[in-house]
């Protein structure tokens, strides 16, 4: 199993379809050419490491379990603030366009959603100010807190874009600029229908979306069974995570069950634990599709400081 977990990034040509671009007249890194890229596989554990280093239970803002629902609601409050213009009613960030935001993926429901920002304000995270223009409504503000977390989370992304592409360099993500943050997470407001799209197309992934962590759980398998490849991985090693994720060791068992089910994981009595090559490919595509779309927003951004420079949040 080890043998064909080293060797699974170069069993699967992706086909021509990872070749076209989320929006044709955007110009950007596609996301069959991030996962052909020949340092792909070197950036692979980087990429893991570091984004999820954001997710984890006392870092992630609500301090709670990162679910996809969760935090594809953080990622919609700060979009949604960063297009915010106050002389313009359709921007408001309220309540409704967030939920209305947030459903384009299908992760949460209204009353989720409701919980989430109930959370997100209880701990600091969110504010829900008055608007001066009509005090009978609500805006859904993020506090210095989130952006600043949410700068890192850009960060972590785009340090792995770098290491594919350091001609680009990426430098005002990676500087935490507040008005590069803005303008990029402003032209993400358009990518909310291909983020669904992208994370609907990865059809084996689909279930594991859903579960708390259930992603999260496989790409901890991949990072299990290269950190130590001559040892076996067992349930209980990744359990022992719970203190990063929150997740306990009868979830993770529901999750690489699934996995299992699905032909993503196998077992065997001396390897134990790991991903099958049509596991690996799964993943490799969520990993290249993530970067390929913050690749594009960052085009975006540098366009929209180009043409008319934004202030920063604050």
């Amino acid at each position: 199993m080890q043998q064909n977990q080293e060797e699974d990034g170069k069993a699967a040509e992706p086909d021509d379809s990872l070749f076209r671009r989320f929006i044709p007249e955007i110009d950007h890194r596609t996301t069959g050419e991030v996962l052909a890229h020949p340092g792909f596989a070197q950036m692979r554990p980087v990429y893991i490491a570091t984004t999820m280093a954001h997710y984890e239970l006392t870092v992630l803002p609500g301090h709670w379990q990162s679910t996809a629902g969760r935090v594809a609601a953080l990622g919609a409050i700060v979009c949604n603030d960063a297009v915010f213009d106050p002389a313009d009613r359709a921007t408001w960030p309220t309540l409704a366009r967030f939920k209305q935001s947030v459903s384009v993926f299908g992760l949460t429901s209204p009353r989720q959603i409701d919980e989430i920002v109930a959370r997100l304000v209880a701990t600091g995270y969110l504010t829900m100010e008055r608007s001066p223009a009509d005090g009978r409504v609500r805006l859904l503000r993020p506090t210095a807190a989130l952006l600043a977390w949410d700068r890192e989370v850009l960060a972590a992304y785009y340090g792995a874009l770098r290491l594919l592409y350091p001609e680009t360099g990426y430098g005002l993500a990676l500087t935490r600029d507040p008005a590069f943050q803005r303008a990029q997470r402003g032209a993400s407001t358009t990518m909310f229908p291909v983020i669904g799209r992208f994370l609907a197309a990865n059809t084996d992934l689909l279930p594991f979306h859903s579960m708390n962590n259930g992603v999260r759980v496989l790409l901890l398998l991949w990072e299990a069974t290269h950190t130590a490849p001559t040892a076996p991985v067992r349930e209980g090693d990744l359990a022992g995570l719970r203190p990063r994720f929150g997740f306990s060791r009868s979830h993770v068992r529901n999750v690489l069950a699934a996995g299992e089910e699905h032909g993503l994981v196998a077992r065997a009595a001396r390897t134990g634990l790991g991903l099958t090559p049509r596991g690996m490919t799964a993943l490799d595509r969520f990993i290249a599709d993530t970067l390929s779309s913050h690749d594009m927003t960052y085009r975006m951004a540098l366009q929209a400081l180009e043409a008319a420079p934004l202030r920063a949040y604050g």
